[in-house]
């Protein structure tokens, strides 16, 4: 005689659970709350102000001395000591821009020490006159000129570290010059609602004039004010400047060596 077998289907727990009216209510509810926290935790985090942190012209190099004049006195070699002071004193950011003369000469080795260094904070590259475009794209940036959305902000990050054609009549040493492709990307990323940050290298002023607009950058102011959007432009190279100048609107910071001698600020930081 055969035993006859009997196999019964019980429902599954998660069948069982949405089976009941009173379960689904809850896990709707549960649902909708985590959307909500989400999408307002998204809001309180975009609309919060956008803290950047600025060091320039770190100079990184072996060189013990290197002086322009009596008070622009840069110490290369302490590169190491003021940029981890710099960003440890800086505390919590969303960015760290570096405005450019990273490197005080053409160097692999250090351009490594400043990646060792700067390893984990939220770094943004700018190309100055010191930095060769070997190095700087290799380990630092792949592009010379970009943008970055962050929050509210647009930050624009330009190259005017090249020399001109022409040096005729041009201020500092003909330093400053932005090729027409560059112009052109520029004027297409200022397009936007957002409110823009600049950052680039050389001032737009005359040297030892603060203030004064350089007249081979006349173009670009009446750029960036037609824009509308504009409204900072953070910049290094002069080493021992530490002011603000608005002009037309938009307020130029000048920002001064993290490696000059005599116990400066070693870096900026403002909320935008």
């Amino acid at each position: 005689m055969k035993l006859k077998k009997e196999f019964k289907i019980y429902p599954s727990k998660v069948a069982v659970f949405f089976k009941n009216k009173r379960n689904l209510k809850i896990l709707g509810l549960g649902i909708f709350l985590a959307i909500s926290i989400g999408i307002i935790g998204f809001l309180n985090y975009y609309n919060a102000p956008l803290v950047v942190g600025f060091i320039a012209d770190i100079h990184a190099g072996d060189q013990k001395y290197r002086q322009e004049d009596e008070k622009n006195v840069i110490i290369p070699i302490d590169f190491e000591i003021n940029l981890t002071k710099a960003l440890r004193e800086m505390g919590k950011v969303d960015l760290i821009i570096a405005l450019g003369d990273n490197l005080n000469r053409p160097s692999r080795k250090n351009t490594k020490k400043l990646l060792k260094i700067t390893k984990g904070y939220p770094m943004v590259w700018v190309k100055g006159n010191h930095d060769k475009l070997l190095h700087f794209n290799e380990l630092l940036s792949k592009e010379r000129y970009y943008y970055i959305d962050k929050k509210k902000r647009r930050i624009i990050v330009l190259d005017n570290s090249a020399t001109y054609p022409d040096i005729t009549g041009i201020d500092d040493h003909g330093r400053g010059f932005i090729d027409q492709e560059q112009l052109n990307w520029l004027k297409e990323k200022l397009k936007t609602d957002k409110k823009i940050i600049i950052a680039m290298h050389i001032p737009m002023f005359v040297p030892g004039n603060p203030g004064t607009i350089r007249k081979d950058y006349a173009y670009l102011e009446e750029i960036f004010v037609q824009s509308g959007n504009v409204k900072h432009i953070f910049l290094g190279h002069w080493h021992t400047y530490d002011n603000e100048i608005e002009k037309d609107g938009i307020v130029h910071h000048l920002i001064p060596s993290v490696s000059l001698e005599g116990g400066q600020e070693l870096y900026y930081k403002i909320e935008l």
